[in-house]
């Protein structure tokens, strides 16, 4: 197969992993740590890491985060150790230090210890092989269900890899979270999150512009995120945050479709860009959105009108939209109504 110019960075990316960044994350003494999953969609590469730094560096570089893939010991007497192969581009992960100082043998560098597995064994790893694959050759997952479903495609079992001490989770903000990210909530808990907030859907007039009921307007919310790559549950918690809920107390009206304050001056009423309908508003916000957290080109045609005024990648964490989107404490504000988010 021909590797394109993209496949080819991507595998740069991948090569240069081991050098740019430490070998392996720091735990805290926490009871936990959770264990991000990312995945190199040009590589087939899994990757697993508990160092938030190197999630950061992944996602800026085009790897698809896909949430905790498990919770494991800040310690243990069981160390999961890290190995990288600089020829292929792929790394390997086990418990065996007789496996770890074979592979080194033949030319994988030790990284050191990735994480630690619970000496309870409470939660399972599984650990599969791909025989038709060079890179990406395993995976690991506390999921019995995608166990069972690699092994049906081809994949070889290979039983239990190590243990953690609970089950992750698709989504998690209790730190931060990429804004270019699957949509893990559904449609039905963000209405459930709109429910709860007390509010009363503005249907009089959101219903003019097509959107006549909290579900419809969830509905294209996710749609429009997903049409861009960006996580619809980023997109709901900023449209919350900037609009009160959808009670549009501040600049911002509701027949603007403007649900991120884009290009408003909150001392200034009625000010900011205007949209023809939700869905283009939601849209506009997307793109906006993708404009700080990627350097990808837009899949649909381009209606924020403040596209062009972003340094593009620059904050690809929520974090990060602090001190740019808005003011030194804003990343915060959406995380906490992200965190709320994900609790339905």
């Amino acid at each position: 197969m021909k590797l394109t110019q993209r496949m080819l960075g991507a595998l740069v990316s991948v090569l240069a992993l081991a050098c740019v960044l430490p070998a392996g994350p720091a735990l805290a003494e926490d009871a936990e740590a959770p264990m991000y999953r990312l995945y190199n969609s040009y590589t087939g590469e899994h990757f697993y890491t508990g160092d938030s730094s190197e999630l950061s560096f992944l996602v800026r570089e085009g790897w698809r985060y896909e949430g905790v893939g498990w919770n494991a010991p800040a310690s243990s007497e069981t160390p999961v150790f890290r190995l990288y192969n600089p020829f292929a581009g792929d790394h390997h992960y086990t418990t065996s230090a007789g496996e770890r100082d074979h592979l080194e043998s033949v030319g994988w560098r030790y990284e050191g210890v990735g994480w630690y597995s619970d000496d309870e064994e409470r939660v399972p790893l599984y650990r599969q092989y791909n025989p038709n694959a060079q890179v990406g050759t395993h995976n690991y997952t506390a999921s019995r269900q995608e166990d069972d479903f690699l092994v049906s495609e081809g994949w070889m079992a290979e039983g239990v890899a190590w243990y953690a001490c609970s089950e992750g989770a698709t989504a998690s903000a209790a730190n931060d979270a990429p804004i270019m990210a699957p949509t893990f909530s559904s449609v039905g808990s963000m209405v459930a999150c709109y429910h709860a907030s007390g509010h009363d859907y503005p249907a009089d007039v959101l219903g003019r512009y097509g959107a006549s009921s909290i579900e419809e307007f969830c509905q294209i919310l996710v749609e429009e995120a997903q049409s861009e790559g960006v996580s619809g549950d980023v997109v709901f918690a900023q449209a919350m945050h900037e609009t009160g809920y959808l009670s549009f107390t501040g600049a911002v009206t509701p027949d603007m479709c403007n649900f991120a304050g884009l290009g408003a001056n909150s001392s200034v009423p009625g000010s900011g860009n205007r949209f023809g309908s939700v869905r283009e508003g939601l849209l506009a916000q997307v793109q906006h959105l993708k404009a700080y957290a990627s350097t990808e080109p837009l899949n649909n045609p381009c209606v924020d009108q403040r596209f062009g005024y972003v340094k593009r990648g620059c904050a690809p964490f929520v974090s990060e939209l602090s001190g740019r989107w808005a003011g030194a404490d804003y990343g915060g504000k959406v995380l906490a109504l992200l965190n709320n988010l994900y609790r339905y």
